[in-house]
């Protein structure tokens, strides 16, 4: 049996392999690259479907001797002589060639060097792949490759030319040419920030002592659980510390599109109009999300309550067609959640600026409003309150004033920026269908990953059309 006809039990089983809801009908070897130095390749892997489009991947192996004492093949990022190749090659700016195209490693002027380090594989599920050089670096291995501008790498070196604080510098890419001359990002090498995890994390840890600290108790009765409502009152001192928290997130959020609206930054980055075919395009894109996640709703007999109200969903968009909106279009984060941001300790580092992973490369490289950030941290912290405890009414508490804290530090740290009107009624209709969108589209994505957490988007839309 070929190396190519093992393959797919293997890939199709990774947590970085995006395909799981098509049916693979074919994978095949398109190029190898030989590591030679350290007896190892990096495999160029095209899958074939059923239906759309083909995907490429990427899969460095090496050999190693088995309990037989046979040669056996295993992913090379779990071999320390690779990981320590992959660091040397961004160093020396390294070039190797295969039959179908060539990897070209180099590295930015923000780089100083790289000297033998202990590394490990990141553990944290992610769709790509995470290599830790000790205290010093932290490379990111695309294993899904597609071709064009990796948005992660564009605006991390952009950020990294401005010197924004609050996100790694980037020191070094690694790119694949084909020969036809499509260029696939392979790998990013940035600066390593010492931190105590993700936001998520510290933010359930938050959650648990707010939940024990209240248990058996009611909460007050808000006002209004809608953020805007929110954002001139008082939050309670008895949600903690996680207060403060919030407002630093915010103001970080704020600076972070304030880095990326420079006039000066190239057709790339400059801030363009919101134009009235903006809207239409925007309003036909979130019809098409409503359409993927009912669809699925319906195919696995889910939420029905959620089913019942499906005209009220796809509704609350159409302000979007009428509505003038004064905010101008920026690059942005587009997959903005507690993941993506790393807590120090005493501050926050924004990471990884992918896009949404269901959404084609150029799709993610567009300008879009500043708010679908802003909503995209507001659902997370959602997702953090529904899978902390059980008790929604506290879970509601503390997302309602949680998210009001957030977004009044966001826009008292926008100010004027060209990026955030100061029409409230847009900052409305802009919020709420981002939020709509947001939760629509994680209906899809929990649906075929993890359909025991669907509840909780399905709990979101609800909220947001009563």
């Amino acid at each position: 049996m070929s190396l190519a006809d093992l393959l797919p039990d293997y890939v199709t089983t990774r947590r970085w392999y995006r395909a799981k809801a098509r049916t693979l009908r074919q994978l095949q070897i398109a190029d190898v690259l030989p590591i030679q130095e350290i007896d190892s390749e990096i495999l160029v892997l095209r899958l074939d479907y059923t239906d759309g489009e083909a995907d490429i991947y990427l899969l460095p192996v090496s050999k190693g001797d088995g309990s037989q004492s046979e040669d056996v093949i295993h992913d090379a990022v779990f071999d320390p002589a690779f990981r320590d190749w992959l660091l040397s090659a961004i160093g020396r700016e390294s070039k190797i060639e295969g039959q179908n195209g060539g990897l070209q490693a180099s590295h930015t002027s923000a780089f100083t060097g790289a000297p033998k380090l202990e590394s490990s594989v990141g553990r944290a599920e992610q769709s790509n792949t995470s290599i830790i050089y000790q205290d010093r670096f932290i490379l990111k291995l695309f294993r899904k490759l597609e071709p064009g501008v990796n948005p992660d790498i564009e605006i991390g070196r952009f950020l990294t030319e401005r010197k924004f604080q609050h996100t790694p510098a980037v020191l070094g890419t690694i790119e694949y040419r084909s020969k036809q001359g499509d260029l696939h990002a392979a790998a990013i090498l940035q600066q390593f920030v010492p931190n105590r995890g993700d936001a998520w994390k510290y933010t359930l840890d938050s959650l648990d002592e707010f939940l024990r600290r209240v248990a058996g108790s009611h909460p007050p009765e808000l006002p209004s659980q809608h953020p805007l409502d929110l954002v001139s009152e008082d939050p309670p001192q008895l949600i903690g510390s996680y207060l403060e928290s919030a407002r630093l997130l915010g103001a970080r959020t704020a600076q972070m599109h304030t880095a990326l609206t420079d006039p000066n930054g190239g057709p790339d980055f400059a801030p363009e109009p919101f134009t009235p075919s903006d809207g239409e395009k925007l309003y036909q894109d979130m019809l098409s999300q409503a359409d993927i996640a009912f669809e699925l709703l319906r195919r696995k007999n889910c939420a029905p309550e959620l089913l019942r109200v499906e005209h009220r969903v796809t509704e609350r968009f159409a302000p979007l067609r009428n509505h003038p909106v004064r905010s101008v279009r920026i690059r942005h984060h587009g997959d903005y959640h507690l993941g993506q941001v790393l807590y120090t300790g005493d501050d926050f580092m924004i990471i990884d600026f992918e896009g949404e992973p269901a959404r084609t490369l150029a799709q993610r490289r567009e300008k879009a409003l500043s708010m679908r950030d802003v909503a995209g941290m507001i659902r997370s912290f959602q997702y953090a309150a529904y899978s902390a405890g059980k008790d929604e009414a506290w879970a509601d508490f503390w997302t309602a004033w949680v998210s009001a804290t957030y977004l009044k530090a966001y826009l008292d740290a926008a100010g004027d920026s060209p990026f955030l009107s100061t029409d409230p009624q847009e900052r409305r209709i802009l919020l709420d269908a981002f939020l709509l969108q947001k939760a629509l589209y994680e209906v899809a994505y929990e649906l075929n990953n993890r359909p025991d957490w669907v509840r909780i988007p399905v709990r979101g839309i609800l909220g947001l059309i009563r």
